[in-house]
């Protein structure tokens, strides 16, 4: 009884051992491929279970989702106008000869942080050159840094900094995608960003003394031309002022000639009329102007005539 019973859980215990060795369940965050014998044996097994023979193959798990590498940040060295301007003449003669690479770049150097997300898309080939993921992140990581200063050799900071940087990470991704494609990785750039791109810290110190320097530049050129533009309109004041006065002085010179005209006229017609009543009234306007100051004095002589009109008669 006690062979037969040991025999039944001997039995039960390969079965379930068989069993654990023939299938496997690949979860849907994952793909699969079976080795046998450490070779590639069948298809690649979707999310399910599946069948495997037992003892003879194993199986190699590959992630399906994204994943993400993130290098550190590189100095990389830009291009300057001019070579930018240069590679894009090139650019429209022969694409071969397009890139530049940084040894022939007179550009500044800047800091780059930048970001890639990948898939594995062919799981066997993946195995075959890389195996395993940290293996993929190092080999991706050199491909990005090489293709990211290739194509920053050719950008200058002005088209990073603007709407052209889209263009920017879509020229660095086509190209790592061409690396991969040609060495036959298994795997698929779908996305990288430029994260930061900074200036060097002896470049971020000559580039604010430069800006203080074109600003003191401009603010001088702007307070010359405030000057002159002050000098000018006082100028046309001035000019303005001296042609009003003249003008008022020459109208006042017609006005008071013009009553003096008047005045004489005037006079003339009251000496026809009266001629001792217009005596009379031009000694008293002369003894008013004569006598209105107290400190006046006067030295007459007695049979003056200035006083006649107080002598009695």
């Amino acid at each position: 009884m006690d062979t037969k019973l040991l025999t039944f859980f001997i039995i039960i215990a390969a079965s379930l051992l068989i069993g654990s060795q023939s299938f496997f369940i690949v979860d849907q965050k994952e793909q699969a491929i079976v080795l046998q014998l450490g070779q590639p044996k069948g298809e690649l097994r979707e999310p399910g279970i599946h069948f495997k023979t037992p003892f003879v193959q194993n199986v190699r798990y590959f992630d399906r989702r994204v994943l993400s590498i993130d290098p550190r940040p590189e100095q990389v060295v830009i291009s300057s106008d001019k070579v930018a301007k240069q590679t894009k003449e090139q650019k429209a003669q022969d694409d071969a000869e397009k890139r530049a690479s940084i040894e022939n770049v007179s550009g500044e150097p800047i800091i780059v942080d930048t970001f890639a997300r990948y898939k594995i898309v062919d799981p066997l080939q993946f195995m075959k050159t890389l195996r395993t993921v940290a293996n993929a992140n190092s080999r991706i990581e050199s491909i990005l840094n090489g293709s990211t200063r290739a194509v920053l050799g050719e950008t200058t900071l002005v088209d990073l900094l603007s709407d052209e940087r889209t263009s920017v990470m879509a020229d660095i991704q086509s190209r790592v995608n061409e690396k991969i494609q040609k060495d036959e990785l298994g795997i698929e750039i779908i996305d990288v960003r430029i994260v930061r791109a900074d200036l060097t810290n002896e470049l971020r110190t000559s580039t604010v003394k430069q800006m203080n320097s074109e600003l003191n530049e401009r603010a001088t050129e702007r307070r010359s031309k405030g000057s002159e533009r002050a000098l000018e309109i006082r100028s046309t004041a001035e000019k303005e002022r001296t042609i009003i006065l003249a003008n008022a002085e020459r109208d006042s010179q017609i006005i008071r000639g013009k009553g003096d005209k008047q005045a004489i006229e005037i006079y003339a017609k009251a000496f026809n009329i009266d001629k001792e009543f217009y005596s009379f009234i031009r000694s008293l306007e002369a003894y008013k102007k004569t006598m209105s100051n107290p400190e006046t004095r006067l030295i007459l002589s007695p049979d003056s005539d200035f006083f006649k009109h107080f002598q009695g008669k």
